[in-house]
């Protein structure tokens, strides 16, 4: 059963006059079901978050400094870096996604180290994600027939390894 919802709207002024807001909702196995939340299924994650978000509806713009969401008004400066870090990691997993097949390491373990990583706000992290890079770079290196300094490559490893294990 459909009736018209405009009146008595719970959702956020801009998601009531967003394109999705068609003011009307139903029950579905005696829930209201918005035709905006229908909508939105179909949009981006930056767009639904936007117009689902109350603090920004409410004009507490300050919470964008520290929101965790992404969203095409956030301007949380962590966010920013976690997603930079989250593009480089992405870059250098199918970088060496040919030479981690040789090692029995599959799309699943490679999704695993991917969100235990964009779980972990450690050093450590980082760390590994320099030696990733290091070893990336030297594996391309070796598969060009390109001559690589043993000595540096294992001082570089050595150092990175302490720093990991601190």
């Amino acid at each position: 059963m459909k009736f018209d919802c405009s009146k008595n709207c719970k959702m956020t002024k801009e998601m009531r006059s967003s394109p999705h807001c068609e003011s009307s909702a139903e029950f579905i196995d005696g829930k209201v079901v918005f035709s905006c939340e229908k909508n939105l299924l179909n949009a981006s994650e930056l767009e639904q978050n936007f117009l689902k978000c109350q603090l920004w509806d409410n004009q507490i713009l300050e919470a964008c400094n520290t929101c965790e969401l992404k969203c095409k008004k956030n301007n949380n400066p962590a966010l920013k870096i976690s997603l930079e870090e989250s593009r480089e990691l992405r870059a250098l997993i199918d970088s060496l996604r040919p030479s981690m097949v040789l090692y029995g390491v599959n799309d699943k373990t490679i999704e695993k180290i991917s969100k235990e990583y964009k779980k972990t706000k450690d050093d450590r992290v980082k760390h590994a994600l320099e030696a990733a890079k290091l070893s990336s770079n030297s594996m391309k290196l070796i598969q060009k027939g390109k001559p690589i300094d043993i000595a540096y490559l294992t001082i570089a490893s050595s150092r990175l390894l302490k720093k990991i294990k601190k």
